[in-house]
């Protein structure tokens, strides 16, 4: 079954967490669009919350929009929290490398300004980076890094940002212990805030824990709590992950009946926000509970609804992972010409979804490309700046030098003759006396 790992996807920057509870996300893209400099900032911010959540490609759109309107203003602020917000696109989306790095450069005038707030930030989503490449102690030092930045952030109120990128760490490292005790200070801290989304963020982690574990009576009882705080924020795939979850930990205790009620109720919650690629997964994990219990033909119904819909919306993995899945049903029938047709068709996707994934390497390659190419073209305009400045500061040094010097001979000359007037006899001009 896909136990969608997105519900650890905003670790890495759950900046403003609140804003994620209650917002109207068109109202922000008008203000990101033609508002004024603070306001397109303020509501980038806002709309990156909300994507990390609710469709993670549209934080492309966010991050192009503001660093492109930074660029065309020469406003410095806009292009940095642009690229950070490109970063993090980068690190959800699989360009890892690239986001850190692209993060990593951000960093040094953020320093210089003093920024706290996007300091820590940024270490989060460099550690989350790490993170997904298995890399446990950089993504320590940069969950420690985020957590410093936090406690020297006074607009912070309840100094959480950056524990749960501690605590994936510690799962990273094999320190399961340090991680619940980690969760379980956040979830403390949060609950005082009223910080309900990552509240949901935590039980949910928790709770995947606790089910890898097979402490499942522990894992219902996060995966509740996951829920209840999800439906305090206005987001809603916090609220059908922890459904799916769910129905998962129920059907691993053998409660088939409750297992389906909760595939279902989350199938219908992603299908009231129309969430295409949720609703595919949500009937493929149908079709998986039928297929565990033997119900084969109840099976191929619900993959076949999840292959199509996939299909439909170009949605390449998962229409794969459908004809996969139907390719095993049909095995499991003993209908091997089916079968092998069905595997057939998902190789001949393997071969497009590598032809795709070109393609979009090769765009944001390109996006990359450019925003190098802007960073270097901004480096040389400072770098000319300063130039310029030091030739003015020399020049002004040099005329300042001759006035002194011109008034300081004017004022000797001045002297000088006011003391050969008085002095008539002591005038060093030659005299002639007569014979």
């Amino acid at each position: 079954m896909k136990t969608l790992v997105t519900s650890i996807l905003f670790i890495a920057c759950a900046y403003f967490l609140s804003f994620a509870q209650s917002y109207d996300s068109e109202k922000q893209w008008k203000l990101l669009t033609n508002g004024s400099e603070n306001e397109r900032i303020e509501a980038a911010k806002k709309l990156s919350l909300y994507y990390q959540s609710e469709s993670i490609d549209s934080l492309r759109m966010v991050g192009e929009t503001l660093f492109f309107y930074g660029i065309d203003n020469h406003y410095q602020p806009a292009i940095e929290f642009g690229k950070i917000t490109l970063a993090e696109f980068y690190v959800m989306n699989g360009r890892i490398n690239d986001g850190i790095i692209m993060a990593k450069a951000t960093l040094p005038p953020l320093q210089e300004r003093g920024d706290m707030a996007l300091l820590s930030n940024v270490c989060r989503i460099i550690a989350s980076g790490y993170r997904k490449l298995d890399d446990g102690n950089s993504s320590m030092l940069w969950a420690k890094k985020a957590i410093a930045y936090t406690k020297d952030d006074r607009e912070s109120s309840d100094k959480t940002e950056g524990m749960i990128s501690l605590a994936e760490a510690y799962l990273l490292q094999n320190k399961e212990k340090l991680a619940i005790e980690t969760y379980d200070s956040y979830i403390s801290k949060a609950k005082r805030s009223k910080n309900y989304r990552g509240l949901s963020t935590a039980y949910a982690r928790l709770g995947d824990i606790y089910r890898i574990s097979e402490k499942f009576d522990l894992a219902e009882k996060c995966f509740k709590r996951s829920y209840s705080t999800a439906l305090k924020t206005n987001l809603t795939s916090p609220k059908a992950h922890a459904l799916n979850n769910l129905a998962i930990v129920y059907f691993e205790k053998g409660d088939t009946t409750n297992a389906l009620l909760h595939f279902q109720k989350a199938l219908k919650l992603r299908e009231s926000v129309n969430d295409v690629k949720s609703i595919s997964e949500s009937l493929y994990n149908i079709g998986d509970y039928y297929f565990y219990i033997e119900q084969y033909a109840k099976a191929l119904i619900w993959y076949q609804k999840s292959t199509d819909l996939a299909k439909k919306n170009s949605l390449l993995k998962e229409e794969k992972d459908g004809l996969l899945a139907l390719a095993q049903v049909y095995k499991e029938l003993k209908q091997f010409d089916e079968s092998t047709k069905h595997l057939e068709k998902a190789l001949a996707i393997s071969s497009d979804l590598k032809l795709q994934q070109s393609a979009d390497d090769e765009d944001l390659t390109n996006l990359q490309h450019e925003i190098w190419r802007t960073d270097f073209e901004a480096f040389k305009t400072e770098e000319i700046k300063t130039e310029t400045s030091f030739w003015i500061y020399v020049l002004l040094i040099a005329v300042a030098t001759l006035t002194l010097t011109v008034i300081f001979l004017v004022i000797r000359l001045n002297r000088k003759k006011q003391f050969n007037s008085i002095f008539p006899g002591n005038s060093t001009e030659k005299q002639e006396y007569p014979l």
